[in-house]
């Protein structure tokens, strides 16, 4: 038999994503001693940047936008002293074989979105199907394509009433990139944290959760921890995991009434990907002019009605695209043969700029792509 390792804490996290090492660091702060266990070899969760060599600029496979609202991520960034960049800001829109500038797409999602009224309940299919027949078509490929992409939820499944409460908020719609890589907000949430009461443990794969009153066992492989309370800050498709299926938590005693809550809750599904090209992709004749334009920042934003990748945009001054499918469309994708995804998305691309394929391909110096779906 293995020989079992046993650790004590005041208290366990379960995850070392952003709200694990945020949770982490107000324990730690208040004197707590604190285990963190993250089954992946590497921390951020959603957050992963990364440097290959050859890309001028960090390599964002998860989050990647600052968008306005967010007031505790603004002060995590200024006593990180973390640098922010403005996105460019030109938004195209492509319906059918026409592209064309749509410099005010943001406020007229929220105004689609407040459409839907207070009272409104069911899903936004739904409310697309019904009242929302009346929004002119553009609005219709906008809003859809909003709840498709930034919120990765299939039409039929997202909330109208949750939809109508964030617009109803009028969030600043500004978006900003952090200079050096969105990984610098995890380096931030690990510098707040005191060593010496939190100790973080790679590769822990928890598989058990004993619990009863101020008494906690986490188990991982061999290792097990004890602790009077335990933070769960998993990603919901591990939470949801049948028994005996890979990274899948047993709970004793059964937590039935909550896993029945959390099973009606359904994670996002999103593809994404990246495309360095070559070093004169913004002087060369491939691309249109239009979206050449100030070194590329006149590309922006690319919408469209496209099943596949209907969002597209740019890391400009950096010769860099990003492709991004969500909702339904990334989970026809999740699983396929990354070549496979490739090639669709240049073919989508090729097509909405429109340029030749063959030519656009020839830009393509590298390429990274994520499957979160299937992550």
């Amino acid at each position: 038999m293995p020989r079992v390792n046993l650790h004590a804490a005041d208290v366990i996290v379960i995850g070392a994503g952003a709200a694990g090492l945020a949770a982490a660091g107000k324990l730690a702060e208040k004197g707590r001693r604190v285990a963190v266990l993250e089954a992946r070899e590497r921390l951020g969760g959603r957050i992963w940047t990364q440097q290959p060599a050859g890309w001028s600029c960090p390599l964002e496979l998860g989050a990647e936008f600052i968008h306005g609202g967010n007031a505790s991520l603004w002060r995590l960034m200024r006593k990180g002293r973390i640098g922010k960049r403005a996105v460019p800001q030109a938004q195209w829109l492509v319906l059918g074989d026409r592209r064309r500038l749509v410099p005010e797409a943001e406020e007229r999602i929220q105004l689609a979105m407040r459409r839907i009224g207070p009272a409104r309940r069911g899903d936004f299919g739904s409310w697309l199907r019904g009242p929302g027949r009346a929004l002119p078509a553009e609005d219709h490929c906008l809003a859809s394509g909003y709840v498709e992409g930034f919120e990765a939820a299939p039409l039929g499944r997202m909330s109208a009433a949750a939809l109508f409460a964030s617009a109803a908020t009028g969030a600043d719609g500004a978006q900003f990139r952090m200079d050096e890589g969105y990984d610098r907000l995890i380096a931030a949430l690990c510098s707040g944290t005191p060593r010496r009461r939190a100790s973080v443990w790679m590769k822990a794969v928890v598989s058990e959760i004993e619990w009863a009153e101020r008494h906690v066992m986490v188990g991982a492989g061999t290792e097990r921890w004890t602790a009077p309370a335990v933070v769960i800050t998993i990603p919901l498709g591990v939470l949801q995991a049948r028994p005996g299926s890979p990274g899948a938590i047993r709970f004793s005693p059964a937590l039935r009434e909550r896993r029945r809550l959390w099973n009606r809750l359904e994670p996002g599904h999103a593809v994404r990907l990246s495309l360095r090209l070559t070093a004169d992709a913004w002087t060369s004749g491939v691309l249109p002019p239009d979206v050449r334009a100030e070194g590329g920042r006149g590309f922006g934003f690319i919408r469209s009605d496209r099943r596949d990748f209907p969002v597209w945009w740019t890391e400009a001054p950096h010769p860099v695209l990003v492709g991004w499918t969500g909702g339904s469309a990334a989970k026809r994708l999740a699983g396929l043969k990354p070549e496979v995804i490739l090639r669709q998305a240049l073919k989508t691309l090729a097509g909405l700029l429109p340029c030749d394929g063959p030519a656009l391909e020839q830009l393509v110096v590298d390429w990274r792509m994520h499957d979160w779906t299937t992550d």
